[in-house]
């Protein structure tokens, strides 16, 4: 009971706390104004010269030189200097300066017409009021005033001078429907008996007295003896955040989201705000946002936190004592493309612990699905694009992480330099003919540094010092071709590879303690290599057009593209090139070793490749007899692609023949469909047999024969909606009557039944892998996703996320949400009933920004 209290009033305070403001609207009975009330709120006139002209017109007008008066009757209007008058009857003393405004009247007396006085920008309505031009102090009554989002009502309003305004009765909301004169009845306001309304340079500030909340005309119970919103009527405002309070088992009572905002003129703000949990937790985050019209935009943030969980002392069980240092770096900027064609930078960067997403002291991450996450990927890019040359230059960073491994790649600045293809042999202006004329030369430039580091090393000198690698990669490329025979167009190509590096591998065997030892030198090393390719490839066409036009199937055509190709490499492993070195190991063998595979470009020294690579793809594709398409049939693709491809490298060993590789897709259901496929067959026997252990082992040998198939992927995906099933389209110019206020979206037939669109969606996807290699069984994984919308009524969502693996006959994950526009407010719960991260969050709270921080947010607490 004591924990509910305390949870209450943490919960009501926050309310109505400084960045709440006033209003209300006044009954039918209560808004009559009576003439003879209102002259009794006198204005002491004082001697003084009026400024400007007084301009006035009206329908009809009276002149009461006696009295010096002028009465305007119908259609009234005053201006004077900045200051204008608009209502029924307006009453003008030519000796004081004042001005008595009274709006329009019915046949018993109630205000039907309000008056309108504006000035600058501000635009005021009330029933009557009387204001003096020369100090501009005025009385009004029964006001309506309208402030950025919110809208002001007050039974009276003393204008003292220009920049102060006083305020009795007042009522404040940011009904939208009310606001724009759609109802006569806000949803939600806040009374306050007293206020004062201060305005500096436009800069509107409020203050009040007591002041309470009210809920479709009811009174509750949360109030504060005072309000105050700063600078109304700019877009931004420096404040504090509403903390949200609330108790954790395993963290203890907490305030979280307490903290400050501050705008910093037009182009950048900063929130500042951070949790605290009484068991010794907390976290802390700094969020900016910064724009500049047509140039760039971007966010960035910066989260730390330090967890601490159980009880101290405990090393075992649920309550086992853990602490954890997490982190978070976030920045997303990005250019106008219409800034600099030239010179682009763009930058998203996602950095922080392996354990920052699944094990966040708040836990947020569960309803973004970013628990989820297992890699993610930052990149920083500033690209140089040469207007009169071939040249792009880039400088990059980049990285990448794995959460479950909790490996880390960072490429500090990198050069990339690329020139475009040219044609240094080539006529300018004329069709390029024969192999020199066809010649095609680019080169890229990689230059940068790399480290492969870990969550416990990194930024520690151990990153800095034995993790560091840098170097950089030439390659320059030349391609040529010509088509032999009008049919077969034969390609040509060499590539030139240069790798510089900074260290260079030296590995010795010591047989002291009968281990490898590696150690590399530093200084500058390099090495070259290339290789030549040639190809060439055609398309066949096949057929068949059915002579008779009756028949189902009209035409059938099969188009084939083979493609055979030659591949070259000297053999870089050989001891001439210098590249590869040797140890001898315990029985004196020589084992030989790569130098350079420790470079940060260093690759792979290729071998001999003498290779022959062919290909063969296929697109079907019939037409069939359709009554329903205008020109009587429709074309079907049985293959939108069916790959085939392999290579034998006639230099090998052993394995000569490369694994065949499959690969397609095709269509369903008129195209709405698609299914890929891939699959890897081996052409090589399979050889069984027992170990020493008695373990049966399994291993392919140098004879072709079996052709299985190793591994398979499939996978296909569809949305269902309100058109999948060729339902009845619902269309309003079928309906005479539409609804208002709340029920705008409502169509009414002529019996005045309501009619709504209900819009729903269900996407399924399905994946499925299969892999066997040379076991006896192979392994299948394979899942069904689906994720699905339908709102019953304008005002209501509902989702549902589910995941289904039926290899294992099981549902791996399930969410709910249901979502409520509740005109001024908005209502979310979300539900996750199973799994590791089983959970509820419910947020309701007021839409307007300028109330954003009256809500309500619960939120579930794993105790992992």
């Amino acid at each position: 009971m004591f924990t509910k209290a305390i949870k209450s009033i943490l919960f009501f305070s926050p309310v109505m706390v400084c960045t709440i403001s006033f209003g209300q609207i006044k009954d039918k009975d209560n808004a009559k104004v009576v003439s003879d009330s209102i002259k009794l709120d006198t204005i002491i006139p004082v001697k003084e010269k009026l400024e400007f002209i007084v301009e006035h017109s009206s329908e009809d007008e009276i002149h009461n030189r006696k009295k010096r008066m002028t009465y305007l009757l119908r259609k009234a209007r005053v201006v004077y200097g900045d200051m204008t008058i608009d209502a029924d009857y307006i009453e003008l003393n030519w000796d004081t300066g004042d001005v008595y405004a009274e709006g329009k009247r019915d046949s018993i007396g109630n205000i039907i017409e309000k008056t309108k006085f504006t000035q600058g920008q501000q635009e005021i309505l009330q029933d009557a009021f009387k204001v003096n031009f020369k100090t501009k102090v005025g009385i009004a009554y029964n006001i309506r005033m309208t402030q950025d989002e919110g809208i002001i009502i007050a039974d009276k309003a003393k204008r003292v001078n220009d920049s102060v305004m006083l305020l009795k009765r007042a009522d404040f909301t940011t009904d939208t429907y009310f606001k724009e004169g759609k109802d006569t009845r806000p949803d939600y306001f806040m009374r306050a008996s007293e206020g004062k309304m201060i305005d500096k340079k436009g800069k509107k500030t409020l203050i009040t007295g007591p002041i309470q909340f009210w809920v479709y005309d009811v009174p509750t119970p949360l109030a504060l003896p005072f309000g105050y919103i700063p600078a109304m009527g700019e877009k931004r405002a420096a404040g504090i955040l509403m903390p949200r309070p609330g108790e954790r088992s395993n963290l203890g009572f907490f305030i979280e989201d307490l903290g400050f905002y501050v705008p910093f003129g037009d182009n950048f703000d900063l929130k500042l705000s951070g949790d605290i949990y009484t068991k010794g937790s907390w976290a802390a985050r700094a969020e900016s946002t910064y724009r500049k019209r047509y140039k760039y935009n971007g966010q960035v943030s910066a989260n730390v936190e330090n967890r601490l969980t159980g009880i101290k002392g405990l090393t075992e069980g649920t309550n086992a004592f853990s602490k954890q240092s997490l982190f978070g770096v976030m920045w997303s900027h990005t250019q106008d493309s219409k800034a600099n064609p030239y010179l682009l930078f763009n930058a998203n960067v996602n950095f922080s612990s392996s354990k920052y997403y699944r094990e966040s002291v708040r836990n947020q991450y569960i309803n973004t699905g970013q628990v989820f996450t297992n890699n993610v990927n930052s990149s920083i890019n500033l690209t140089k694009n040469f207007e009169n040359a071939p040249l792009t230059a880039q400088l990059s960073m980049s990285h990448s992480q794995n959460y479950n491994t909790g490996d880390i790649n960072i490429a500090f600045p990198r050069l990339n330099l690329n020139m475009s293809r040219i044609f240094p042999f080539a006529k300018k202006n004329t069709p390029k003919e024969g192999l020199l004329q066809n010649l095609g030369l680019t080169y890229a430039m990689q230059a940068g540094n790399e480290v492969k580091t870990n969550d416990n090393d990194i930024f520690t000198d151990k990153m800095w010092k034995e993790q560091m690698r840098m170097g950089a990669n030439h390659k320059i490329g030349l391609q040529t071709g010509i088509t032999l025979a009008n049919y077969f167009p034969l390609t040509l190509s060499s590539d030139y590879n240069e790798v510089w590096g900074d260290n260079k591998l030296v590995r010795n065997y010591n047989s002291v303690n009968n281990k490898i030892e590696d150690t590399y030198l530093k200084g500058f090393n390099a090495y070259r290599t290339f290789n030549f390719n040639a190809s060439v490839s055609t398309n066949i066409y096949g057929t068949f057009i059915n002579q008779n036009k009756e028949a189902n199937i009209l035409g059938i055509q099969h188009v084939i593209t083979p493609s055979i190709g030659y591949s070259y490499t000297p053999n870089f492993q050989s001891e001439n090139w210098g590249y590869y070195s040797f140890y001898k190991n315990m029985n004196q063998e020589e084992i030989w070793y790569s130098q350079y595979e420790n470079m940060l470009y260093g690759v792979s020294i290729p071998g001999l490749t003498n290779s022959l690579n062919f290909s063969l793809s296929n697109n079907l594709e019939i037409k069939v007899k359709d009554s329903s398409d205008p020109k009587g049939f429709k074309k079907v693709k049985i293959f939108e692609y069916l790959r085939l491809s392999s290579a034998y490298n006639f230099s090998a060993e052993e394995f000569k023949l490369s694994p065949i590789s499959v690969n397609g897709m095709t269509s369903l259901f008129d195209r709405k469909v698609n299914v890929q496929f891939a699959a890897t067959v081996n052409p090589y026997k399979i050889q069984r047999y027992i170990d020493a252990s008695g373990q049966e082992r399994s291993e392919y040998i140098d004879k072709l024969g079996d052709f299985k198939v190793s591994n398979v992927t499939l996978g296909t995906g569809y949305t269902f909606d309100n058109s999948t099933f060729g339902g009845k389209t619902f269309d309003a110019k079928n309906y005479r009557k539409r609804g208002t206020v709340r029920d705008e979206n409502f169509y009414y037939d002529n019996d005045n039944y309501a009619h709504f669109a209900i819009p729903w969606s269900l996407t399924t996807n399905v994946s499925y892998t299969y892999s066997k290699g040379t076991a006896r069984k192979g392994i299948g994984t394979g899942s069904l996703a689906m994720n699905g919308k339908i709102s019953p009524t304008p005002y209501w969502a509902i989702t549902a996320n589910a995941t289904y693996d039926f290899i294992d006959n099981e549902i791996t994950y399930v969410r709910f949400g249901f979502e409520r526009d509740l005109r001024s407010f908005t209502l979310s719960f979300g539900w996750t009933p199973m799994g590791t991260y089983k959970s509820y969050d419910f947020f309701i709270g007021i839409k307007a920004s300028i109330l954003s921080d009256l809500k309500y947010n619960d939120r579930s607490r794993l105790n992992y």
